[in-house]
């Protein structure tokens, strides 16, 4: 009995040693329905990554299984975990309109939307680095809106204004 005890012990601190890398990650789930993406982050008050691309672009073609197919490198997980997440294949019909909603005309396109599901905080065209797509990750996982600027009426008016300056030759 205290054998088994002993050894018991030893597995489980031998267990709970390991690295958590030895533990499988689960690969995030992209939603393709905006609706419903939009739905869930209202719901839960996590912001929204959604992207728009053609998954059959020749530059996308080695991208990673979870649709990032606009970044260099796979983003962890754990990157993805404070957001709800949206793909949109803009090669159907459905992406079509949804892209028209967005005003967006080039791909790849990405786009967080606030917890609230009301204001993108961040949209950009084109391909992400590697940098760029964690910059962004870590910068907007709160989903929070940015604060405005509020300037006081004599700050609005004591800005600099040019003068046209007549000199004789």
């Amino acid at each position: 009995m205290v054998s088994y005890l002993a050894t018991a012990t030893v597995v489980v601190s031998l267990l709970a040693a390991l690295p958590e890398a030895a533990t499988p990650t689960v690969a995030p789930e992209w939603e393709s329905d905006y609706g419903k993406a939009l739905q869930a982050t209202r719901a839960d008050d996590r912001p929204l990554l959604v992207v728009l691309d053609y998954p059959s672009d020749a530059a996308s073609s080695d991208a990673p299984a979870a649709h990032t197919h606009q970044v260099d490198a796979e983003p962890a997980a754990d990157q993805l975990k404070p957001y709800h997440l949206c793909r949109i294949d803009v090669s159907t019909e459905y992406g079509k309109k949804v892209a028209e909603v967005f005003g967006v005309t080039s791909f790849p396109y990405t786009a967080i939307i606030d917890k609230s599901g009301s204001v993108i905080i961040y949209a950009k065209n084109g391909t992400l680095t590697a940098d760029q797509w964690q910059n962004t990750l870590l910068t907007h996982k709160a989903g929070e809106r940015p604060e405005a600027l509020v300037m006081s009426r004599q700050e609005r008016t004591s800005t600099v204004r040019f003068q046209k300056s007549y000199e004789q030759p």
